[in-house]
């Protein structure tokens, strides 16, 4: 089961330094962030993106059999977080390029045959998360029994107490929110997002709570985030 913690990020910059902070610290086995081939295409006039759309239509073109509605994994492509801090900021900008990279978007999802989404902006449902997911923010841990007693003290200090019963081999999956049309287009006024931002993760929750702080703290978001026991 995954759990939510809900960030103090509501900007551009606060979400990238946040996201930047998941995948640096001590405890993260493999960061894992994906953009989708739409995205690409709608911001093709970049010079940061234009090489990657121009290479997934010459993929399209030596693949006929690619179908770019479904969801093949093809679809989506490794991305930096430079990357992704570049579309995050023309899509939720104030200013024009932002509204024509929105409306762009748009027209390149129903262009395509696909859904531009009909959930409100940051209410997909983590269950059925909608089709196609346009930017994908994945991390993984090391198990606990991986953990080093000096390199990663503050975790085991922080389960010492706990009564969580867990597999201490397994990793632990961490995900960004759901970055679909809605969130892209709809999710953010004149720069600030219109809800605060999620991220989830697999218990155990103490291991994870510690890292959500330490991250949002080196992020300098200026709050704690706020799992479910801070309710």
């Amino acid at each position: 089961m995954m759990l939510a913690w809900s960030f103090a990020a509501r900007t551009v910059e606060e979400v990238t330094r946040l996201v930047r902070a998941l995948g640096k610290h001590r405890y993260v086995h493999e960061v894992d962030h994906r953009i989708h081939w739409a995205v690409d295409a709608a911001l093709a006039q970049h010079p940061t993106f234009a090489p990657h759309a121009a290479a997934f239509e010459a993929q399209r073109r030596r693949e006929p059999g690619l179908d770019p509605t479904s969801r093949d994994p093809r679809l989506h492509r490794a991305a930096t977080i430079d990357e992704v801090h570049t579309a995050l900021t023309v899509f939720w900008s104030a200013e024009q390029d932002g509204a024509t990279a929105r409306e762009r978007l748009l027209d390149v999802l129903v262009s395509a045959g696909l859904s531009v989404g009909e959930h409100e902006p940051w209410h997909g449902s983590p269950e059925e998360p909608p089709h196609p997911e346009l930017l994908l923010l994945d991390w993984v841990l090391l198990p606990v029994d991986k953990l080093d007693a000096e390199r990663h003290a503050g975790a085991i200090d922080a389960l010492k107490d706990t009564d969580e019963e867990s597999d201490p081999a397994v990793l632990i999956y961490q995900e960004g929110p759901i970055l679909a049309a809605p969130e892209l287009t709809r999710g953010a006024r004149n720069g600030v997002l219109s809800e605060e931002f999620l991220v989830w993760s697999e218990e155990p929750y103490l291991y994870a709570d510690y890292v959500f702080r330490g991250a949002a703290k080196a992020a300098k978001l200026g709050l704690p985030p706020c799992g479910y026991f801070d309710l």
